[in-house]
């Protein structure tokens, strides 16, 4: 009877045995034929795999970007700012030093796995808006993610010379690169507002530095004098002196831009052509 108990038990043990066996097996297949399908799903779909650029902060985004297309950029950064702004599809970036010209306005736009610059444009003084050199070969991000982390600290420090400027736009990118083949046709006795301001802003910006225009903000407000001709006047927009005038411009019967001189009762003409900001 001992015996009978023994071998029955020693079958159930074994049988026992053999289908945990059997489950162990099917569970380690299961598992790779799920591990095979994600695999299969993620190379369908790109999304589907985690893009850690894109899970970066927007200015370091940026900054990994700006270094791709402008040496000034790669830090340690010394002398300029990185100003940048999202526009839909579309990234904006300007590496100024905060004075002078000849700092490009980069338009660029991201796919799913690049950064594809598009085109640039540079203000130059009395000669206006220009277009500026860019190489468009697509940018890697996963590329640009690696360069971070090989130097992770330096780019975590040359942060704070990011920084998002929201006059950046798509609107006003397009307005100063069709001004590089177009501005010397336009008619400028038959300015609209908007444009003699624009006009206006480009004088104020070439001859006092951006800290100065942030310490003394001003506005402008367009009207027609005694004679119709265009007068930009050009008023404080501080608390203290909201208000008051600081000067003014006017246009012309000849379409020239043209500002008091102090102390005489005449005109000096500024400048003979549409965003023309000196006149040598």
């Amino acid at each position: 009877m001992k015996k009978g108990m023994t071998i029955l038990l020693c079958v159930l043990l074994s049988v026992t045995a053999t289908i945990a066996i059997l489950f162990f097996v099917g569970m380690l297949d299961n598992t790779e034929e799920n591990q095979t399908q994600i695999s299969k799903n993620e190379q369908k779909n790109p999304q589907l795999a985690e893009n850690k650029f894109d899970q970066l902060p927007d200015e370091l985004q940026v900054l990994l970007i700006a270094t791709a297309i402008d040496e000034r950029s790669i830090p340690p950064i010394n002398g300029v700012t990185i100003y940048y702004n999202e526009d839909g599809d579309y990234t904006l970036i300007n590496v100024h030093s905060g004075a002078g010209v000849g700092h490009p306005i980069y338009l660029l736009t991201k796919k799913e796995n690049v950064i594809t610059p598009i085109k640039s444009v540079v203000y130059q003084g009395v000669d206006g808006y220009e277009k500026a050199e860019i190489k468009t070969n697509p940018i890697s991000k996963d590329e640009l993610y690696a360069q971070y982390i090989a130097d992770k600290d330096l780019y975590d420090t040359a942060l704070e010379k990011t920084e998002q400027n929201l006059d950046l736009t798509l609107a006003d990118f397009n307005e100063k690169y069709a001004s590089t083949y177009s501005d010397n046709t336009i008619d400028t006795t038959k300015l609209s507002e908007e444009q003699v301001k624009k006009w206006v802003n480009a004088i104020m910006q070439n001859r006092f530095e951006n800290h100065v225009l942030k310490e003394f903000p001003y506005t402008i407000s367009i009207s027609l004098d005694e004679n119709r001709h265009v007068k930009a006047q050009i008023n404080a927009a501080n608390s203290e002196d909201a208000g008051d005038s600081v000067g003014y411009f006017k246009i012309n019967d000849k379409g020239q831009l043209v500002e008091p001189v102090l102390g005489a009762d005449y005109d000096e003409v500024i400048a003979t052509e549409y965003m023309q900001v000196e006149n040598f």
